[in-house]
């Protein structure tokens, strides 16, 4: 693979734009605490929920960057991720996530998150020849009041 001179197919171009189905995140206490607790963060606006309400807002607040987990339904196939199309590259790597907090996140929250393939690309690597290259986009919705409160862009590196 390494001496190949790899091209995006037309499969992949088509992706390219295309979203995949809505994911639906639920953002509870536990998760909010065991976040902030995983990375460092002291407010107790993220740990006691007295506290928070204290300061102004309706229940426990959920750090920047966290959104809930995804609701798992083992009865439902899920292609909430990314449109798929077959990748000459088996590897995979997660080339970092910006992430653009928009409104706050609390408790109780029901979040939808829709991820858009924004962009692929073949680029040189010196250790594999070539790698893929593929930039998605996932916008966060509140359920209840249908505000946006994140958008993320990640990078994947597949080689």
């Amino acid at each position: 693979m390494a001496d190949e001179v790899m091209e995006l197919t037309p499969e992949m171009k088509a992706a390219i734009g295309k979203s995949g189905d809505p994911t639906t995140y639920e953002v509870t206490t536990l998760g909010i605490r065991t976040f902030a607790r995983a990375v460092g963060y002291k407010d107790p606006i993220y740990f006691d929920d007295e506290e928070a309400k204290k300061q102004g807002h309706p229940a426990l607040a959920a750090p920047p960057g966290y959104f809930g987990m995804p609701v798992y339904n083992p009865f439902r196939q899920n292609t909430a991720r990314r449109p798929e199309f077959d990748s000459p590259f088996k590897r995979n790597l997660n080339g970092g996530t910006a992430v653009e907090p928009l409104a706050r996140v609390y408790a109780g929250d029901i979040l939808e998150a829709v991820t858009t393939l924004a962009n692929l690309e073949i680029l040189p690597s010196r250790a594999y020849g070539q790698m893929l290259v593929r930039t998605s986009e996932t916008v966060y919705t509140r359920k209840s009041d249908g505000a946006v409160v994140a958008k993320t862009r990640g990078t994947g590196l597949s080689y």
